[in-house]
């Protein structure tokens, strides 16, 4: 059987992040894929903690899932399926933990436990959302119960350093550059002002680029009140930015 559990690179994909990303398992887990022969894991419930920001995802219209073919590729018995599955997945799902906890070694455990109860909840995906969007929801709630542990639930960090934007060049700038890497130092410093419910909004629109339904499917709202929110957390990240010093005059 093909090594699912093997150190990859993460592609650069839509989140933007690079670098080596651990197998997606803990260590002690990770002989554990295979085709799914083990169907007796506990079902993915949302974390309850998140009631009215995480809801079940709503499915009114047939969903085309690209990742549908291997996901039942995988539970006919291809472990390079799901060995694809994860590793198309990466980027994405790192970069999600990334901006919404700010701390690259926080980030990568949260994903690995994401990623472990995707593998949990992968027997009884029945393709009512996409796996992107569902994958999207499970390391959410992984994000929100490791903030609930560590008591950071309202306002967890987001060092300049470690908060999942591209780094800064130790080259000299023109004086434009310079502007644009300040306000990037405000925006980061902004979002980790910001209440969980609005910087998840904020991170899976403005950087992860999910559109509006995909949004609406995650946090099971409808989408005109995934628009409401947003238009609030964008006014309430320009407040935090302004109080700063930023934007004024």
């Amino acid at each position: 059987m093909a090594d699912a559990a093997r150190t990859t690179r993460r592609s650069s994909g839509a989140s933007g992040e690079r670098g080596v990303v651990n197998n997606p398992l803990p260590p002690k887990r990770r002989g554990v894929l295979s085709n799914g022969a083990s169907g007796t894991h506990a079902a993915l419930d949302p974390d309850p903690s998140m009631s009215g920001v995480l809801g079940a995802v709503r499915t009114d219209e047939p969903i085309v899932d690209p990742d549908l073919e291997l996901i039942e590729a995988w539970k006919n018995g291809s472990a390079a399926a799901l060995e694809t599955l994860f590793q198309k997945s990466q980027g994405r799902i790192y970069g999600l933990c990334l901006r919404m906890l700010g701390r690259p070694e926080v980030a990568a455990d949260v994903a690995q436990d994401a990623f472990l109860r995707m593998y949990e909840g992968l027997p009884r995906f029945d393709g009512r959302a996409r796996f992107s969007t569902w994958s999207v929801r499970v390391t959410l709630n992984c994000v929100y119960s490791h903030l609930r542990r560590e008591k950071l639930r309202k306002h967890a960090p987001l060092p300049e350093s470690e908060s999942g934007f591209a780094p800064r060049s130790r080259e000299p700038k023109p004086s434009h550059c310079i502007e644009h890497d300040d306000l990037y130092r405000g925006v980061v410093a902004g979002l980790g002002m910001l209440d969980l419910q609005a910087r998840a909004i904020l991170v899976l629109r403005d950087l992860q680029g999910l559109d509006y339904g995909d949004i609406a499917e995650v946090i099971g709202t409808p989408i005109g009140t995934v628009k409401s929110r947003l238009f609030r957390a964008r006014a309430a990240l320009r407040e935090a930015l302004e109080q700063m010093g930023y934007g004024s005059g």
